[in-house]
């Protein structure tokens, strides 16, 4: 006799089940832009004074600019031409990790947009190429507040991708499916 089972009910994903190569490329490309600002944004006080942290910080923007941009894109290839595939999992678990990445993708649209309206707020330039103009508006508790929450939803963004990239794996090496395979670049079957 055997118990019940711990795996879900899954719809059963065949090897050519994968997305396509803009996808799978918009995909790593945005994980590796989050990740990156991120670490850069925990960094940036350690940073000398001047030169060096004026540097990260436009490295910093400029890599919030282009995530926001990879989103949209993100968003419009998925939304037109972008490969659909079935959910991994029928049922509430499929509906949850539906969930879980629009509200990855809201999260991550916030967060560019409250840091975004940090650096106008502030006026910061970039690289001394081009300057943000400082809003008449703009007060420092204005600046630190909305710099704190970009802060805050950040950290949720990695939270949020961590456990996105946990469900992943548990789903390669618990579960055996191919639900990570279905992401991964290089040469596809079928």
């Amino acid at each position: 006799m055997h118990g019940p089972s711990l795996r879900p009910t899954s719809i059963t994903l065949a090897a050519h089940q994968n997305y396509d190569g803009l996808s799978i490329l918009l995909h790593w490309l945005t994980a590796f832009l989050v990740i990156s600002l991120w670490t850069l944004g925990q960094t940036l006080s350690y940073f000398p004074k001047g030169a060096p942290r004026d540097a990260a910080l436009s490295v910093h923007i400029l890599f919030g600019i282009t995530v926001g941009a990879v989103l949209l894109v993100r968003i419009a290839w998925r939304s037109s031409a972008g490969r659909r595939l079935p959910p991994a999992d029928a049922g509430w678990p499929g509906r949850l990790a539906q969930s879980a990445h629009h509200g990855l993708y809201v999260l991550l649209l916030v967060t560019v947009a409250l840091g975004l309206s940090r650096v106008w707020l502030h006026g910061n330039s970039v690289f001394h190429w081009f300057s943000f103009p400082k809003p008449a508006f703009s007060t420092w508790k204005l600046t630190r507040t909305i710099g704190g929450l970009h802060g805050d939803l950040a950290d949720i963004v990695v939270i949020v991708a961590g456990l996105h990239a946990a469900a992943a794996l548990a789903h390669h090496y618990l579960l055996g499916d191919s639900v990570l395979r279905r992401m991964l670049p290089g040469k596809r079957k079928g």
